[in-house]
């Protein structure tokens, strides 16, 4: 799927990047530009002509183009292709699952998780976009807007074809059945970058969550299970690490530094390259929910089929990310209590000085931020719902 929208890094990851994966993303870039712009227009030019819920089927597309494009500019930087390469070749699980039984045990987890997340993700994507595109087909059908005699391809009715987008454009000829099969055919096309877009990013976001949630499990069970000494076992009075000892444990906090190094620089990595598309991902579902509930207000049977799986998708989407990044804001107490709970009385000073260090970076919360300001997580989560039904609330009475 990411190939389709120019997101694989071939170039990054060791894949034959071809001619396509290179070209591909800015001609998604272009596309979703132009249709920004005609979908902007068309609401310009038809603000007093279209009735209420007509408008925010309009508002709704605009927006989801206007997240279409921030994602794929992400995609277009190397900051994204970076991320991307490090997290196949250090981040995900497969690459630390030989290093104990509880490494492969938690790689085995994971891996079941985002399979299973995975074929949920894609079969409500692909509801949504049969749905989506499918109901104006439908209408147009029931209406008799297909009928050579009297509907809108009679050259000589008034009917008007209902379509999944609505563009301004000047050659919007949908009395014509070519015309018509063309922009349906561009609509679904739309529909499936955008939706790849949308779920497809947001599962990437999940398996690189997952994996660094991983790691922390992997991290905080070394720091659990850190060896004591000897002679604190045996109960001797010399209950300090030896000197043999001492060896082994400076080895052990060098790779549980550069472990921890390593998880917090690549939440960092994902707050300073993907920081702006998840900013304009909470704005949309601030704005969009509210819309959404009022299409859904009619109760009418043609408005439920075609808005009511989209909102369900939009909220489910919105409770995922915000509950799976909630997953490394809730590590932060565990990690430093299990810094803290490390053998650090019976080590030499060199030692204890490595440990403070790591106390002091544990402390540092691990919360993904959007743009260094806005916490993704339960919180952000409640309040953007909140907002949106107390918006609806008031548009609605």
């Amino acid at each position: 799927a990411f190939r389709v929208v120019g997101a694989w890094p071939s170039k990054f990851i060791g894949d034959v990047q071809t001619t396509s994966d290179a070209v591909v993303k800015y001609i998604q870039l272009v596309l979703n530009v132009v249709c920004q712009v005609a979908g902007i227009l068309y609401l310009r030019e038809n603000m007093d002509k279209l009735s209420f819920f007509e408008l925010g089927h309009s508002y709704i597309t605009v927006l989801m183009s206007l997240v279409s494009m921030s994602r794929i500019i992400t995609h277009c930087t190397e900051a994204y292709q970076e991320i991307f390469s490090l997290y196949v070749r250090k981040i995900h699980l497969f690459n630390v699952r030989n290093d104990s039984e509880y490494a492969m045990e938690m790689h085995t987890k994971i891996h079941k998780l985002c399979y299973f997340l995975t074929f949920f993700i894609h079969a409500f994507m692909t509801l949504g976009i049969l749905m989506f595109n499918l109901i104006p087909m439908y209408s147009n059908y029931i209406n008799g807007k297909f009928n050579r005699e009297t509907g809108a391809f009679s050259g000589v009715s008034n009917a008007t074809m209902e379509h999944a987008v609505y563009y301004l454009w000047p050659f919007n000829d949908t009395t014509h059945p070519i015309g018509y099969a063309i922009i349906v055919a561009f609509n679904w096309y739309i529909s499936l970058v955008c939706s790849i877009n949308f779920c497809t990013f947001d599962l990437f976001l999940y398996h690189l969550v997952f994996h660094i949630w991983g790691h922390l499990k992997i991290l905080i069970h070394n720091l659990k299970t850190f060896p004591r000494p000897i002679g604190a076992i045996r109960n001797e009075e010399q209950n300090d690490y030896t000197e043999e000892e001492s060896k082994q444990i400076y080895e052990r906090l060098k790779k549980l530094v550069q472990h921890h190094n390593l998880i917090i620089d690549f939440i960092a990595r994902i707050s300073d390259t993907l920081g702006l598309s998840l900013f304009v991902y909470l704005c949309y579902h601030q704005v969009c929910g509210c819309i959404l509930l009022l299409e859904c207000s009619t109760l009418e049977l043609s408005a439920l089929i075609r808005y009511g799986p989209l909102t369900a998708i939009i909220f489910q989407l919105l409770i995922q990310v915000s509950l799976v990044f909630e997953l490394l804001g809730s590590m932060t107490e565990s990690l430093m209590n299990a810094v803290y709970d490390l053998p650090w009385e019976y080590m030499e000073v060199r030692h204890r000085r490595t440990v403070h260090i790591m106390l002091r970076q544990s402390q540092v919360s691990l919360n993904t931020r959007a743009l260094n300001m806005v916490d993704i997580g339960s919180r952000t989560m409640i309040a953007i719902l909140k907002t949106s039904l107390s918006y609806f609330v008031m548009l609605r009475t």
